[in-house]
């Protein structure tokens, strides 16, 4: 074999270097493409005239084609994943730095290569820089004697990707950071070569100075380093500058000095009192180097660099720059957002001891409250989601092999977005002018969401969380807006979930749009998505179940012969929403044998009748649901008696359910034990999740037992009934799953009460 067959996955800015810098190239020809929008892969297939290239829809046939290696330029975020999956389909691998956001990334993708037996190298173009290994060569000759200090810089303009809410540029979690990790990279993995020593010490400073977004990272960023053998120095990065991208360094020792610019025309100069310098000792020296201001230095240090990989390939050697390498110039940019989060030096073994405990990923989970804004730079407002939670987004969607989700439900788009459709709303115009004016949501695998809401709603920033968002008067805007996202995302062709009661003038249009397209019934994702809960989800669901329980002691204490079912329902509502409530999910009661699903009709309280309060108040749109029963009177001892047997029958489930408990089981062996307590019981028993709906998912009784286990964190009630002369009777309480248990949301006393009626 003379020459490398590459393929190449991602197919952005990156690509153009590689595919430039390598279109001359006798060691290496690209011959394969994939890119998640095929189009682009198309355009760019036809971009590039070095040979012919036949482009993938699917990562499955690429990665089963005739190449011997693969160029993975995807954002930075999915390298992991990329390069595990080339290296398992035996597949060399060249991935584009930063090499991973997190050490466990890293050390994972090692792990993928070194098991699969491929060569593996991260594309640290500055390591081959004709300029670098000048001066690595110098240093290493002693001709400026021992470093002291060093300063690296370098800048280029990426303030419109940070400025796109939908750009990956930037994005904390898409590209690990801010300008730190996109830039610092290269300035750490090349001072760590060329002065063979480790970074053991980063102080950083943050700042956002163009765009103050809070899901993009620092667009500027200073550090402090300090190495194993005492050289100290410093690394500066910088999105925004206002010029073309140029590098520079300085490096003082104790026998000159190294000045270097990228754009200088001759790159280097050193100033040098040993004598291997010659006649220009203790003089300027501008060494003539191969060089030429950007963009050309990259096409000459990515072309030594991919030529330097494809010659490990042909030669079956390892490369010069190692993973271990790579994977230490990661850790010194994670060292930076430690010394951000703590405010102080942090080390290379404080780095360590974090993965070890909590894993290093857990350094972006606050990242951006510690990246400061430049004062009187607007900010971006975004609200942080309820409950929506991004990973577990992507790992459902990944589950059930989903590219696309679409929300048009109110409960739905309110969950994904913030947006207030809920009719409990502040002002529940957007409820009520759902289908005149159409809202939508739509999700990718990674989480990121689109939302597009009716035009003349402006308080988009102080009610949402969406990544990016539009607005749209009618159902044709609608359609126009959807398909022209699924175009640029590259979704054609896609499997794409939406609700069952999604509209049918927009499934059709989807269909009609691109008949390729997979559009899927998906309302388990939904559910699966929503069913566990934030903590501040939990809480609002016990404020909810506070109130409707104030509620219920309310219409308990004024119960008397004479009371209507109206004044019950009045006297409800007004004391949910004097206790904060923002109004009810359902005010369900009965009098003796009315019909509780149907109150309002007038009926009059006697003596010796049964009074059932199922009620649910509603706040920030999540529900509760209580039961409690009063009777006029006395209360009659079988009632005693059946109700005491249910509340047994249901704190057996409360002392069974714990997270990975089976649902199906569990309800098997407690409908088995109220038979041994009651042979001759007529119960039947309701278990349903709670949240944004009352009824969110049916988990066992009537409808149904759902296929699963208890999770932790999910909200859920268990209600028990019996028929009791021409009534139901029985209790129903509200739980969350524990780490180890469930614990009772609702407190009052589940027994069944009397008083005087009179």
């Amino acid at each position: 074999m003379n020459a490398v067959d590459f393929g190449v996955i991602g197919l952005g800015g990156a690509w153009s270097f590689h595919g430039n810098a390598t279109a001359a190239s006798p060691m290496i020809r690209f011959t394969a493409m994939y890119d998640v929008n095929y189009r682009h892969a198309l355009k760019m297939s036809r971009r590039y005239r070095a040979g012919p290239v036949t482009v993938y829809k699917d990562l499955e046939g690429f990665l089963g084609s005739d190449i011997h290696a693969v160029l993975v330029t995807v954002p930075h975020a999915y390298h992991e994943e990329t390069v595990s999956l080339c290296a398992a389909a035996g597949k060399h691998v060249l991935c584009e730095k930063p090499m991973a956001t997190t050490l466990e990334g890293c050390d994972a993708m090692i792990e993928a290569t070194r098991k699969a037996g491929v060569r593996f190298m991260v594309a640290e173009n500055h390591r081959f820089l004709p300029a670098h290994r000048y001066i690595h060569d110098a240093i290493r000759e002693g001709l400026i004697g021992e470093v002291l200090l060093v300063r690296a810089y370098e800048g280029v303009n990426e303030i419109a990707g940070l400025s796109q809410p939908d750009s990956w540029k930037g994005d904390i979690n898409k590209a690990g950071g801010g300008s730190f990790m996109d830039m610092g990279a290269h300035k750490f993995a090349t001072l760590e070569w060329i002065l063979q020593d480790r970074v053991e010490e980063v102080t950083a400073m943050l700042s956002r100075q163009a765009v103050s977004h809070p899901e993009k990272g620092e667009d500027n960023a200073l550090s402090m380093i300090r190495f194993s053998r005492g050289t100290i120095g410093e690394v500066v990065v910088s999105f925004t500058q206002q010029t073309t991208p140029f590098n520079s360094l300085e490096i003082y020792g104790t026998q000159g000095t190294i000045l270097e610019n990228h754009a200088w025309e001759r790159p280097v100069r050193i100033y040098s009192y040993h004598k291997a310098m010659g006649d220009h000792r203790r003089e300027w020296y501008e060494p003539e180097l191969e060089h030429a201001p950007f963009p050309h230095y990259y096409t000459i240090s990515v072309r030594h660099e991919d030529e330097h990989f494809a010659g490990c390939i042909l030669e079956d050697r390892e490369p010069e720059f190692s993973p271990d390498d790579a994977k230490s110039a990661v850790a010194c940019v994670l060292m930076g957002y430690l010394s951000a989060g703590t405010g102080r030096a942090a080390t290379r073994g404080e780095l360590v001891e974090l993965a070890e405990k909590e894993g290093t990923g857990s350094l972006y989970q606050d990242l951006g409250e510690h990246i400061p804004a430049r004062p009187g730079l607007p900010e971006v407002k975004r609200m942080k989601p309820i409950g929506f939670d991004r990973e577990r987004a992507e790992e459902i969607m990944n589950g059930q092999d989903l590219d696309l989700l679409v929300a048009t439900s109110p409960i739905n788009v309110y969950y994904l977005s913030g947006l207030p459709t809920l009719p409990t709303a502040p002002n529940p115009i957007l409820f009520a002018l759902r289908n005149m004016y159409p809202n939508v949501v739509l999700m990718r695998r990674d989480g990121h969401l689109a939302l597009f809401h009716w035009a003349l709603f402006r308080s988009v920033d102080e009610f949402c969380w969406a990544n990016e968002y539009k607005g749209i008067i009618g159902q044709r805007e609608a359609k126009r807006a959807v398909w022209s996202k699924l175009k640029r995302w590259g979704f054609r062709g896609r499997r794409v979930g939406v609700e069952s009661s999604a509209p049918k003038w927009l499934v059709e249009h989807l269909s009609s749009k691109d008949p390729e397209l997979e559009v899927v019934t998906a309302d388990q994702a939904f559910l699966d998505l929503r069913v566990v809960k934030s903590e501040e989800e939990i809480t609002l669901i016990e404020k909810a179940t506070a109130v409707t329980e104030k509620a219920i002691t309310a219409c308990m204490e004024a119960a008397a012969a004479g009371i209507s079912d109206n004044d019950f329902l009045k006297l409800g509502k007004q004391t949910m929403l004097a206790e904060g409530a923002d109004g009810w999910d359902h005010l369900t009661l009965s009098i003796g044998g009315s019909d509780p699903e149907a109150p309002g009709l007038g009926t009059v309280a006697e003596q010796g009748d049964i009074l059932r309060f199922d009620f649910g108040a509603v706040c920030k749109g999540y529900v509760s649901d209580v039961n409690r029963h009063l009777v006029l009177g006395p209360v009659p001892p079988e009632a005693e008696e059946l109700v005491g047997s249910l509340i047994q029958l249901q704190e057996f489930y409360e002392q069974h359910v714990k997270p990975g408990v089976n649902m199906r089981e569990l309800n098997e062996e407690a409908i088995a034990y109220y038979k041994s307590l009651r042979p001759e019981g007529l119960t039947f028993v309701v278990g349903h999740s709670i949240g944004l709906e009352c009824e969110e998912q049916h988990l066992f009784g009537t409808m149904g037992v759902a296929e699963g286990v208890f999770k932790e964190n999910m909200v859920f009630e268990i209600e028990a009934w019996e028929p009791f002369r021409d009534t139901l009777i029985g209790v129903e309480d509200c739980y969350v799953v524990t780490g180890d248990g469930c614990r009772r949301i609702t407190t009052l006393d589940k027994r069944i009460t009397g008083r005087d009626g009179a």
